[in-house]
């Protein structure tokens, strides 16, 4: 068996899945507390013309695990703390 080079990384894992794969129905969202002022009527506020009824194709996650996901992605981004930027080093 051949020797299998193993790239360098600081991430135990860049296989990050998508959002959408870690959907499903019924996840606990947000909740918030009742209003405590009197409750706006859209259609009056936006216009009838600029009001949608929902929004469909978004994934049905929780919370945290939204949190989770974008800060394991953020890691990815290169940090000029962590490595060398060569900026205006060359000749």
């Amino acid at each position: 068996m051949k020797d299998r080079i193993k790239k360098a990384s600081r991430h135990t894992n860049q296989n990050e899945g998508l959002i959408f794969e870690k959907s499903s129905p019924g996840k606990a969202r947000v909740r918030m507390p009742p209003l405590d002022v009197p409750a706006a009527d859209p259609a009056k506020a936006l216009g009838a013309n600029h009001r949608r009824a929902g929004i469909e194709g978004f994934p049905e996650v929780s919370e945290i695990e939204v949190l989770r996901h974008f800060t394991r992605l953020s890691t990815w981004n290169y940090a000029i703390d962590l490595g060398m930027y060569p900026l205006g080093s060359a000749p």
